[in-house]
């Protein structure tokens, strides 16, 4: 299952990144091109930078990709590498948790406020807060799971 979940996440995290490339680049040239800026196409492209900061940020810890004790543990502290681990991901659920539950009091908090370029609600850019909550949490999961196994 957590394979799978990494899958869809890799393929969408992919898909965020080219829809923001192929969007910055036709507001570059209507603005300096056409001299006619896509009037929503700024805030659109800060809202996509938004899912995919939080939501990639959450999927690094799938891949270990964040900084880590490692080096100083392992020079240092070689029997404390456990307890290292064990705070690592502990701060990870702690983390995911906290975004899952602030984040969606702040959507519901955000449910009337529309943003003025797109007329999208500001809730469904805060929503991104406890997707990447929900993600974080999901993958400390696996690494408990993997942890336990060692």
């Amino acid at each position: 299952m957590f394979d799978k979940t990494d899958k869809v996440i890799i393929a969408f995290l992919g898909a965020l990144i080219v829809f923001l490339v192929v969007l910055t680049s036709v507001q570059v040239v209507m603005r300096y091109v056409f001299d006619s800026p896509l009037t929503w196409a700024g805030e659109f492209i800060g809202i996509v930078m938004i899912y995919f900061g939080l939501i990639g940020g959450s999927w690094g810890i799938k891949r270990g990709i964040h900084i880590a004790l490692e080096v100083f543990v392992q020079r240092y502290f070689k029997s404390l590498k456990l307890f290292a681990d064990v705070l690592e991901i502990a701060s990870y659920c702690a983390i995911g948790v906290f975004e899952l539950i602030y984040g969606i009091n702040i959507v519901q908090l955000s449910r009337y406020e529309i943003l003025p370029a797109t007329g999208i609600k500001a809730s469904y850019v805060y929503m991104a807060i406890p997707v990447a909550g929900a993600i974080m949490f999901f993958f400390s999961t696996e690494k408990i799971i993997k942890l336990s196994k060692r």
